[in-house]
């Protein structure tokens, strides 16, 4: 076993040096029921108005019929892909400045997948730039999870777990260090703000991950047997921690169809199944939650508003003369995710499709990239504007105030 992470602790170290948010690229073909349509707009609609969203062809029972909404926010600019494959950012109309109202509650920011606090505060040593910074000229309290990037090797400990090895992982004990670290923020920016809740805007794998917090996964590690292998079923149907809103920005939310590499090794899948969908949408509080103000009362409503922000902006390419050009990444980066990356949509790191919620309130916005950083790197800045850009953030903090 010793051995087995030592190897893993090897292949795991470059990924922490380059964007994505995956482990090793699956040599197996993609499966007959990924999806192959350069019509991601298409099949978008249809997998999110249906029973599930990701691979149409594949769609999850355990997404639930919820009431949600799917808007395309078009860029201004050029609207066909042209032969870079991508769409370019400009404004769209009719976008205004979001200021936070009397009394919002503090916005912890979630980063993703071998990100770290850094990214979020002052990403290559600017902090005029930051995510941090436009939210906080707006008027919010903001917090940002504490993370470094070697942190992440501590999803190693998996593999020490049977979960990993059959792909049935769960969490715990992968990512409890995460959600750890989540509690020791969400609690810190409730102290210093004096709030009895808290927004969460979640980057990336980030946004599966407040999804697992959310539902009391952290205590389920807390509680999971000796083996490691994920403790009890948590299909709780009482948001277990005090999250008002859930903005996730370019989260790969859907498991890869059948056949294709799952990079959490089940874990993901173990999410959709506990918590699918804008789970606690519309939570009936039975009881009461600690710490939490006006929920007292049996019978009271408690929902967690969903919105999943994803950029409409790169158009894989897997043909052989597409390598070396960010259609070439992409179509690499959107097979770790969903199984096949040719003609898919997304941001250059996670297909549109995966990037949503059944009942959640989805955003597709043209030419918004999925880091702050240059495709492929986390030390060199991104040329193009991202979900945390000062150009972009208004897009979707309106979730925050509606």
């Amino acid at each position: 076993a010793h051995d087995d992470a030592m190897a893993m602790a090897t292949t795991a170290a470059p990924l922490i040096s380059r964007a994505g948010w995956s482990l090793p690229t699956s040599t197996r073909r993609r499966s007959a029921s990924s999806p192959s349509s350069s019509s991601t707009r298409r099949l978008l609609v249809r997998a999110v108005d249906a029973v599930g969203t990701g691979t149409p062809s594949t769609q999850p029972t355990t997404q639930p019929k919820q009431r949600g909404s799917t808007r395309f926010i078009p860029s201004t600019g050029p609207s066909d892909w042209g032969d870079a494959n991508r769409l370019v950012y400009r404004k769209p109309e009719g976008v205004s400045r979001v200021t936070a109202p009397a009394g919002a509650p503090p916005i912890v920011i979630l980063p993703g997948f071998g990100n770290n606090t850094g990214d979020y505060v002052a990403p290559f040593g600017v902090a005029e730039v930051s995510i941090k910074a436009a939210l906080e000229a707006r008027g919010w309290f903001v917090h940002v999870v504490e993370l470094e990037r070697k942190d992440w090797l501590n999803i190693l400990r998996a593999v020490l777990s049977v979960g990993f090895w059959t792909g049935k992982s769960t969490t715990h004990p992968g990512y409890t260090w995460y959600l750890a670290r989540v509690d020791e923020a969400v609690k810190r920016a409730m102290e210093a703000s004096g709030s009895d809740r808290v927004d969460i805007v979640a980057h990336s794998a980030g946004g599966w991950l407040a999804r697992a917090y959310m539902g009391g996964a952290l205590e389920g590690a807390a509680n999971a047997g000796a083996r490691g292998i994920g403790g009890a079923q948590l299909a709780r149907t009482v948001v277990a921690v005090p999250v008002r809103r859930l903005v996730t920005l370019g989260a790969p939310h859907i498991e890869p169809p059948q056949g294709a590499n799952d990079a959490t090794r089940g874990a993901l899948k173990w999410v959709n199944k506990q918590w699918p969908g804008a789970h606690f949408r519309d939570d009936e509080v039975v009881g009461s939650i600690p710490g939490v103000a006006g929920v007292a009362a049996v019978g009271g409503v408690l929902g967690v508003t969903y919105t999943c922000v994803t950029g409409r902006t790169v158009r894989g390419k897997a043909a052989p003369e597409a390598q070396g050009t960010i259609a070439g990444y992409a179509s690499n980066s959107y097979k770790e995710v969903c199984g096949v990356g040719d003609e898919v949509e997304g941001d250059a790191v996670v297909p549109n499709d995966f990037a949503v919620l059944q009942g959640a309130d989805n955003l597709i916005v043209d030419g918004v990239f999925h880091s702050m950083s240059q495709v492929g790197t986390y030390e060199t800045a991104g040329r193009d504007v991202w979900y945390g850009s000062e150009e972009v953030v208004d897009i979707w903090l309106g979730a925050l105030v509606r």
